[in-house]
Order: structure tokens, then C-alpha cells, then sequence
């Protein structure tokens, strides 16, 4: 993986986050991309039968999505976002046809090991940061690290593009949420229900939000047409 050919993308991501439905929730909101579109927000919804939705504002930021990730239905969407920063994060994703509305409340906590992750996450990816040492630390600290059977810190979508998540600005917990869709309530946050998988990228066993910067390759003559 050359890190040269990775760009910065900053702003609010979130882990896969379970509910007691089975189904999963994950928020990117950008603020700050190398792109033309210089921030927009996803929400990927995911059934439990595997069926994987992008909600995407403004439009047409599914194109770059799309680019690293592969899905069975994209809408175009309203999405925003209420924070008391480091305490609560709440969701509101409505389909610019009104056909789709989903709410999310979470709770979050900033702990002593979210603050040490920061710490490490400075410096360029490098596999002392999923040795064995440090894993060693604690088991709240592996949680976060590693789920089925080792999360990478760097690693490949399901199309092949490598990543890696950079400097952190901010790591919170979730500790309490809940869900809806189109009024229908998806459960409680929990622990992973079933062994989701985006390429390398799976669920923590404690589901948790970023404030800071993912590394993805981008260039403007990847997307269709170019500039």
C-alpha cells in the first residue's frame, strides 16, 4: 500500500452498528474531502438478510461511494446531524422522495482507552498497532481494535481499494441507542448480531464514533467522466 495515493477524507464516521433487529447502521459525514463535493454525509442501512442500502447527501456523492463500496439500492437523501459533542449524536436520514425516514439516538462516552487509541493514531499505519502488545493492554482496548477474528486499522473494500484511518481527533463509545425506520422501531444497540463484512472492515464488539481522518485513494478521472 502506498500512502501517497491515499487521501484524506475528515469529519464524523461511526463502526457498524448493531441493533437487536439485526440490523446495521453506519454514518459517514464528511467535512472536509479531497473531492469536488467537499463534504456530504452517507448512512448505509443493512437488513438482516444482507440487503445493503446507501442513503446519500447530496446525491451525487453516491458516485464516490460507490467508487470503494458495493450496494443493492441508493437514495437520494436528507441527512443531518445533532451533536452535544463527546455526550449524545442523533441521526435524521429522510429519501428526497419521502418514501424513507430513519431516526438514531446514541449515547457516547469518551473513555481512558479511546483517548490512548487517539494517541496512536497519529503516526502512520504500521502493524505494531494490531501486535500483540498492544492488544495486550486491556480487553476494552482489543474491542475496539479487533472483532472477528482481528479488525484491521488499514486494510481493502470489497472493490480492492486500500484505507487506513489516520490521525483521530476524537474516539467515543456508544453506550445506549435506538433506532427507527419510517416509524418502525430497530431495537436497542448491541453486540454484533450476525458476522457482517464490507471487505475488510467488520463490526467492533463495542460499536463506536470517530471524529478524524480516513485514507481512501482518490482521483478526479475515477469517476465517470472525470474533470
Amino acid at each position: 500500500m502506498d500512502l501517497l495515493d491515499l487521501k484524506a477524507f475528515h469529519g464524523y464516521q461511526s463502526s457498524f452498528i448493531p441493533f437487536s433487529s439485526s440490523y446495521y447502521i453506519y454514518l459517514a459525514s464528511w467535512d472536509s474531502t479531497p473531492t469536488r463535493i467537499s463534504s456530504f454525509s452517507n448512512l448505509w442501512l443493512i437488513t438482516p438478510d444482507n440487503k445493503r442500502i446507501l442513503f446519500s447527501d447530496p446525491p451525487a456523492s453516491s458516485e464516490i461511494v460507490c467508487l470503494y463500496h458495493v450496494f443493492d439500492e441508493i437514495w437520494d437523501a436528507s441527512i443531518s446531524l445533532e451533536s452535544d459533542v463527546g455526550k449524545q449524536l442523533n441521526i435524521r436520514c429522510e429519501s428526497i422522495n419521502g418514501d424513507q425516514e430513519i431516526e438514531v439516538e446514541l449515547d457516547l462516552k469518551e473513555t481512558l482507552w479511546s483517548r490512548l487509541i487517539v494517541g496512536l493514531s497519529g503516526s502512520p499505519p504500521t502493524s505494531i498497532k494490531v501486535s500483540k502488545p498492544i492488544l495486550a493492554i486491556s480487553d476494552f482496548l482489543v474491542n475496539l481494535l479487533v472483532a472477528k477474528q482481528g479488525s484491521k486499522i488499514f486494510g481493502k473494500t470489497e472493490k480492492g481499494k486500500p484505507y487506513y484511518h489516520g490521525a483521530t481527533d476524537r474516539l467515543f463509545t456508544i453506550t445506549r441507542g435506538s433506532a427507527t425506520l419510517n416509524g418502525k422501531t430497530l431495537g436497542n444497540v448491541t453486540a454484533p448480531t450476525w458476522p457482517l463484512e464490507f471487505g475488510d472492515s467488520v463490526p467492533f464488539l463495542q460499536p463506536v464514533i470517530k471524529i478524524g481522518n480516513l485514507h481512501i485513494p482518490f482521483k478526479n478521472e475515477m469517476l465517470e467522466g472525470g474533470e
